[in-house]
């Protein structure tokens, strides 16, 4: 009698339906984890484009705290350019003391963000 292979039960041959099994767990696990990798890349380049975002943003509200008593009288808008990007910030009076600020946030190759600040003008 021929020895039998670990796949082999009986003489008729593999026992097919585990390794259609086998194969099919296989192959599901590699196309989920080819997902998941996927999105968490695109979540990674979302993260990165929030934080240039929140970095421009910051940046240019401290250039623009310097100058706003300056700016308030001016109708027209300030534009500061950095190296992730530009930004481009609308001054508006509501009060006598406070103005808001509308941050305008234009990325390399993407559209722009915007932020809108309100802000207390010193007495």
């Amino acid at each position: 009698m021929k020895k039998l292979s670990v796949f082999i039960k009986t003489e008729q041959g593999f026992l097919f339906i585990y390794v259609i099994w086998i194969i099919s767990f296989l192959f599901v696990s590699l196309s989920l984890l080819t997902i998941y990798y996927h999105h968490d890349q695109q979540i990674t380049h979302f993260h990165l484009k929030q934080l240039q975002s929140e970095t421009l943003f910051q940046m240019s509200r401290i250039d623009v705290e310097e100058e706003i008593d300056e700016l308030i009288d001016t109708k027209s808008p300030k534009y500061y350019s950095y190296p992730n990007g530009e930004v481009e910030i609308r001054i508006n009076k509501i009060e006598e003391h406070i103005v808001t600020l509308t941050f305008i946030i234009f990325l390399d190759q993407e559209p722009f963000y915007s932020y809108e600040h309100f802000y207390k003008v010193n007495e």
